[in-house]
């Protein structure tokens, strides 16, 4: 990845995390794990995850208001443009922490 992608991603990163905490379902958390952004920097592939009692609840309010998190992404970026929000549900934090767990 180059520069100019990882410092974009990077700052999409830092500035979701603070919009994210507005869709938080009650009794769950939202993580942002990482951000992988298309060369053109159109599309941003958003990697997520929530923690807490409804992670299945939680992550459905996230991508119901895609629109609206993006809406506040262009707000904060400072770019001509704003990418394309696609949200994919992180397991491997839950995984790890799983196999922890069985080792215990």
């Amino acid at each position: 990845m180059n520069l100019r992608l990882e410092k974009f991603s990077s700052m999409v990163k830092k500035q979701l995390g603070p919009i994210m905490l507005n869709y938080q379902v009650p009794g769950s958390s939202v993580s942002v794990n990482s951000v992988k952004i298309s060369p053109d920097l159109k599309i941003a592939h958003i990697y997520v995850s929530v923690f807490g009692e409804y992670p299945e609840k939680g992550f459905e309010n996230i991508v119901r208001n895609r629109g609206e998190i993006s809406r506040q992404l262009a707000g904060k970026l400072e770019s001509k443009f704003s990418p394309s929000l696609t949200f994919h549900l992180d397991t491997g934090q839950s995984e790890a922490e799983k196999i922890e767990e069985l080792l215990k």
